[in-house]
């Protein structure tokens, strides 16, 4: 994507989302959020600025219906902020901290922390704002109310707690105590906000759903939404945009979900600007459905959106844009609808499922265990997810959702075609938060198919995907494809077995690989068996994975073992003789392809692949960028501080500068809680 000069002048700096509240002064509920908890929220909550770069800060007071605050910069000559929020950087580089104070409570503050200085470690275009998930509104809300409690009845329960969740007031809980509730039919369907279901645990409250229903256990939101007619936009939207002028007003409304998008780009020039950003992967041919699955026709390039303010035609939105939008690219908007081309249907919003179990659920891409349609600022958190035919937990059109703290594993067909896949973010997803989370035992661990942006992977434990006809070809661990138009999705702080972006059906750009470890081996944790004698690699990239970054990762671990038919470990293969001498193992496949296994790198992505700090377990060193002044690397790119379930232990914990192997790799809290698991099941 190439960007305006105005839109890198203008946003030449790295903004990161909130960890925590930030809060200051008053304090905090680390679970409140609109209407729970004391003090401020500042979003975003960190910001890397160069010197005379500027950035935007919003903020939310918790408790008071007002949000009305004032802004200030803590320390002397750190810069300026105005009543707006917008700040600007002073010249010298340094710590500052932009305070916002309610109006009403000057109890009440939370702050941001800038840092300034020069040469940022990465480029502005490949940034974009990663404040994903409930961060930006405090977190996830504790509702304490609970409406109705319920157990379970030996018959089936479906009615009985879909009553309970229909009726539910507003900000409420439906409680389910221990024991096996056996779900049938449609599932349950969560279509109204603000409502909870809640268990007495994962090990205690169990969601059972028999085969033969093709539907997910729970599905939250406008199951199988459609779009309103479109409206055309008439100028273009740059990247870090937040502003949509657009040819009509049928009726939006402040708060109110929409989705923008622009048809594919596949004809452009790979040379001369405007530069191609879509490929379509040669089983996805024009005019073919397949470029229907996960989109609108031919319009792989979109994100979710929320709408701030309206001014006639022009439309401000909660988030920065994730790419450009252009006329030229008939780009428009379109909003939520039960039908293809009826009348608009506000998004379900503030819904969440907690502290249970699910198991059963059927139906593929439309199924699944627990299936988010369109839903905003929903949540999934402390829930164990197992035994699914489609995505344990799927995120589709959902925007600011959360899923965390929870055990999301085992596929009853691990392979590919839709039954098979562990998490995902697809048709425009955007600024969605997987944290803190053990995905295990799938085909594909993780797909964003047409995903919307701004999603993050934080601090998860993925291993062992595997076909189940193919138990010895690894296949691809972390990432955010299988489908064209996934952008600007960032994965911080994860171990997986490797990472790699395939282009069956299409590419993904822009990935953001920060301060992960990847092992270049699955787990094979029992009572699997796999054994990784072909295709393994730490990272791989495929043909049209273009201008992906990997900044502070550690590839492989001590004292790694081959595999049989494996040699030797090498750094990286020769674009000019990638497939080697057939008994390497490669930390860095970079421009090769599944299926065709070329022995000539994809040229472009080798050119626009960006490397800085890494370390690998071949050459026992870092690799930095000879361009990289400063080699340091931010701790995070969407905190602002150590999140509150590492507890005593170190973080960053990925640390490719550490002397010692303890310090370059420390403690994940997701594979401890994995480790215990599989110790008492299989001790």
């Amino acid at each position: 994507m190439q960007k305006p000069l105005a839109v890198l002048c203008a946003a030449l700096f790295l903004a990161c989302g909130l960890g925590c509240t930030g809060s200051v002064g008053g304090g905090g509920d680390p679970d409140g959020g609109p209407g729970g908890g004391s003090g401020v929220t500042v979003s975003p909550a960190a910001a890397y600025l160069v010197y005379n770069g500027s950035a935007s800060f919003s903020a939310v007071v918790a408790g008071q219906q007002s949000s009305t605050v004032t802004w200030r910069v803590q320390e002397s000559g750190g810069g300026t902020v105005d009543a707006s929020g917008h700040y600007q950087a002073p010249a010298t580089a340094g710590v500052y901290h932009v305070v916002a104070t309610a109006t009403a409570d000057a109890t009440k503050q939370g702050s941001a922390v800038v840092t300034v200085g020069t040469n940022p470690v990465i480029a502005p275009d490949r940034l974009t704002i990663w404040n994903p998930g409930l961060n930006a509104v405090g977190g996830i809300p504790s509702r304490t109310t609970v409406y109705k409690t319920l157990s379970p009845s030996g018959g089936n329960d479906t009615t009985a707690i879909q009553s309970a969740l229909d009726s539910c007031p507003a900000n409420q809980v439906v409680q389910l105590n221990a024991g096996n509730f056996n779900i049938s039919g449609q599932g349950l369907q969560m279509t109204r906000s603000n409502v909870v279901l809640r268990g007495s645990g994962p090990t205690s409250t169990f969601l059972l759903k028999k085969a033969g229903s093709n539907y997910p256990v729970v599905s939250m939101g406008i199951q199988f939404y459609n779009y309103t007619a479109p409206v055309a936009l008439t100028a273009d939207s740059a990247k870090g945009a937040t502003t949509l002028t657009l040819a009509s007003n049928p009726g939006y409304k402040v708060g109110e979900i929409v989705v923008i998008d622009q048809v594919s780009d596949e004809n452009r020039s790979d040379s001369v600007p405007p530069l191609r950003t879509v490929y379509w992967g040669v089983n996805a041919p024009a005019g073919g459905q397949e470029r229907t699955w996960f989109c609108e026709n031919n319009r792989p390039v979109g994100q979710v959106v929320e709408i701030a303010s309206i001014s006639g035609n022009t439309l401000s939105l909660t988030t920065p844009l994730h790419a450009n939008f252009e006329v030229a690219l008939q780009a428009h908007v379109v909003r939520l609808a039960d039908s293809s081309g009826g009348a608009q249907v506000d998004a379900v919003k503030y819904t969440g499922l907690e502290n249970l179990a699910v198991s059963g659920g059927e139906g593929g891409d439309g199924g699944g265990n627990i299936h988010l349609f369109a839903t905003a600022y929903a949540w999934v958190k402390n829930v164990e997810s197992s035994n699914s035919l489609g995505h344990s937990v799927n995120l589709d059109g959902a925007f600011r959702c959360e899923v965390r703290d929870s055990y999301i594993h085992t596929t009853l067909n691990p392979n590919p075609g839709g039954d098979g896949y562990g998490i995902g973010v697809n048709q425009y997803a955007a600024d969605n938060l997987y944290e803190n989370n053990v995905v295990w035992n799938f085909n594909k661990v993780t797909v964003g198919r047409a995903s919307g942006g701004g999603n993050v992977f934080g601090y998860n434990y993925f291993t062992d995907g595997y076909g189940a006809d193919y138990t010895t070809y690894v296949e691809d661990g972390l990432s955010a494809s299988h489908y064209t138009g996934a952008h600007m999705e960032l994965f911080e702080g994860n171990e997986a077995f490797n990472y790699d972006n395939e282009v069956y059906w299409g590419n993904a750009t822009y990935g953001m690989v920060f301060r992960n470890h990847f092992t270049g081996l699955r787990r094979s944790a029992q009572p699997l068996s796999l054994v990784d004698t072909d295709n393994r690699r730490a990272v791989g990239l495929q043909t049209g994975a273009w201008w992906f970054t990997f900044v502070g990762n550690v590839l492989g671990f001590p004292a790694m073992p081959l595999m049989a038919g494996q040699s030797h470990f090498v750094v990286e293969a020769d674009p000019n003789n990638l497939n080697g001498d057939g008994a390497s193992v490669f930390m860095w496949q970079i421009g090769y392809e599944e299926g065709s296994f070329p022995n000539k790198a994809d040229p472009l992505v080798v050119a626009r692949t960006y490397r800085d700090g890494n370390y690998d377990y071949v050459s026992n060193a870092v690799a930095w960028d000879p361009s990289d002044p400063n080699k340091t690397i931010p701790p995070s790119l969407y905190l602002s501080s150590k999140p509150a379930f590492f507890g005593s232990n170190p973080w960053p914990w990925v640390e490719p500068t550490g002397t010692t192997d303890a310090a370059r790799l420390g403690v994940l809290p997701a594979k401890v809680r994995f480790d215990a698991d599989h110790t008492s099941k299989y001790p």
